[in-house]
Order: C-alpha cells, then sequence, then structure tokens
C-alpha cells in the first residue's frame, strides 16, 4: 500500500510539473520583428534568440527579413509587424512625415558600414589603401558604389565624407547580400556593408578595404550615434507597454552578454553565420563588439542625428526642424 501511495504521489508530481512547463509556454507573447537585412548588424536579434534572451523575458519572438532598414521601417508603418529593426534616418524621416515612430532601444552604437573596393578598380587608382582619409575619398569620383538604400546611414556617411572630399560618388542600392557578387562581376566598384558581408572580397583576394567605420576613420559629424535601433509606433507601447519593456529588455541583456559572456555570444553569432570562420569571427567580434554594447539614445544624440542627416544630403521632409527631438525615443 505504502509502495503505491509513492508511486500515485510521483505520477502526481509529474503531473504537476508537465502543467506547469505547459503553462510557462502558454505565457510566452507570440511577437513579430522586421529585420533590416541579414547583415550581422541586422542580425543581432537572431543572436539575442539563440540566447534565448527573448524566452528569458516572456517572448516568442518571429523575424520578417526586410531588403533594407527603409524597408523594415515601411513594414512597421503599415501594420505588418508591431517592432522594427532600423536606423536613426529612417525613424526622423517617419516622424516628419507625421509616423508616430518611436524607438525604444539602441542596439549599435556609430557607424557599422565599412567601404570595400574591388582589387581591380582599387588597382586602378593612383593611390593607396593607406594613404590619408581625404585623399582615399576624393579617389573615389566617379565610381559605383553600392549601398543599401538611399537613406542608410551608410549612404549618408560616405556620400557625405565622398561631397566634402569634392568627390561624386554614383551610389546605387541593392541587399547587401548581393553586394559581394556585384563586386566580382564589376558591375559595382565598390560597396558599403556591415558584418560580415564586407570581410568576403577581403579574405578572397579580390578586394581592399578602402574606408572602415566601426573603426571611426570618419569624422564624428559623418558618423551616426547609432546604425541600429529598435522602432515601435507610440500607439504599441500604449496597447503593450509591459511586452514593448520586455522586447527592449532583450537588448540590454545582449548588450550585457558581450561583456560577460563573450564565448556564448559567439557561439549565437556562429549558429546564425556558420560560414564564418573562428579565425574570420575573432576579427569581427573584435571589430564589432563595443558597438554593441550601445548606450541608450539622448534628446542631445537625436539633435546630432537630423544635423548628421543634413550633412549627409538626406532630403528630409520640411516638418523636421519642427521635431521635438525626446519625442523620438521611449522612454
Amino acid at each position: 500500500m505504502q509502495f503505491n501511495s509513492i508511486i500515485k504521489a510521483c505520477v502526481l508530481g509529474a503531473a504537476i510539473v508537465s502543467t506547469t512547463g505547459a503553462a510557462v509556454a502558454q505565457e510566452l507573447r507570440k511577437v513579430s520583428m522586421s529585420l533590416a537585412g541579414q547583415s550581422m548588424i541586422a542580425s543581432i536579434p537572431r543572436f539575442a534568440k539563440e540566447m534565448g534572451l527573448f524566452e528569458k523575458r516572456g517572448i516568442d519572438i518571429n523575424f520578417v527579413t526586410m531588403d533594407s532598414a527603409s524597408a523594415s521601417v515601411a513594414g512597421l508603418i503599415a501594420g505588418s509587424v508591431p517592432y522594427a529593426f532600423s536606423g536613426t534616418t529612417e525613424l526622423i524621416v517617419s516622424q516628419s512625415r507625421g509616423r508616430d515612430v518611436v524607438a525604444i532601444a539602441n542596439t549599435y552604437g556609430g557607424l557599422g558600414g565599412t567601404l570595400v573596393l574591388s582589387k581591380a578598380a582599387a588597382d586602378k587608382l593612383k593611390v593607396s589603401a593607406n594613404a590619408p582619409l581625404n585623399e582615399r575619398l576624393k579617389a573615389l569620383n566617379g565610381l559605383i558604389i553600392a549601398s543599401p538604400s538611399a537613406t542608410s546611414a551608410y549612404t549618408v556617411s560616405f556620400k557625405g565624407a565622398a561631397a566634402a572630399a569634392g568627390a561624386d560618388v554614383k551610389f546605387t542600392y541593392m541587399a547587401i547580400p548581393s553586394m559581394p557578387a556585384a563586386l566580382e562581376s564589376g558591375a559595382v566598384q565598390g560597396y558599403v556593408a556591415s558584418a560580415p558581408f564586407w570581410v568576403f572580397p577581403l579574405t578572397s583576394g579580390k578586394g581592399v578595404l578602402w574606408v572602415s567605420g566601426p573603426k571611426g576613420e570618419l569624422p564624428p559629424e559623418l558618423r551616426p550615434k547609432s546604425n541600429s535601433v529598435l522602432l515601435t509606433m507610440r500607439d504599441t507601447i500604449k496597447a503593450n507597454p509591459e511586452v514593448t519593456k520586455s522586447v527592449a529588455g532583450v537588448f540590454a541583456d545582449f548588450a550585457e552578454a558581450v561583456d560577460r559572456r563573450p564565448a556564448d555570444v559567439k557561439a549565437a553569432i556562429a549558429k546564425v553565420f556558420p560560414n564564418v570562420d573562428s579565425k574570420t569571427m575573432d576579427v569581427l567580434f573584435e571589430t564589432e563588439a563595443a558597438a554593441w554594447k550601445a548606450k541608450p539614445l539622448t534628446a542631445a544624440d537625436i539633435v546630432h542625428e537630423i544635423a548628421y542627416a543634413k550633412t549627409g544630403g538626406v532630403n528630409l521632409p520640411a516638418q523636421v526642424d519642427k521635431l521635438a527631438p525626446a519625442s523620438l525615443i521611449w522612454p
């Protein structure tokens, strides 16, 4: 009789554990988020998911991958997703057009784009890749350079820098994963991309690193305070404040993990980018890690971003000068 009681107790205990597990699973909130491409910067949410950071915050995340930051924020405004990875330029343009888009997390500090030229194009220039920045920028005159979109921080920074150096660069726009093939075919002479895509032509011997954004080679006025932000609509915050807080909190957790658990972060990156070998991974992690520990945006940062967009030649709506910088960020 005592043995049977023990068995019943064990079965009951197992049932309780099973029910509790099911309850925890049911508590996860299903949330969709658009990503601005397939670069490492755009893949920060994927890294966080691999590390279980969304689940830890009670979120069952679903990603929708777009070709660019502008496409990502367009999906947000259209109501296709409640949260979107994009850039501060897209945030400013959207707000200037009367769209109540708000940044809830800064996910990448500084400029993440690196300009790579084809070796064939670089060999024709009478300038070394180690020459002073202004000489390298002047040498870009007349070249066709690929960038993700007209409002991308990469376009804003490098277009502004080239113009300041007296170079007229012909920018063309395409998805970042398509850029290495376009460079190899000769369709473009160079491209601006984030990790890991800028490194591929270098490792194959077909490209030359011309200007590095992550290393801060461009002057401060031509670099954004943030290359990537998590956006939502203000109505979404009002309707789901706790969910929004949880989603934003994931990226604070990720930034902390970069500092305290770099091996776990590298393991997550390796799952998302299995073709990146360990040596290249170490190089990319060293380049990107500081930017992944981005600080929350301030109103002063938004003032800088507006001036930065203007300097870069972005065609901003006239209403931009009436924006209250603090209204673009939450909380």
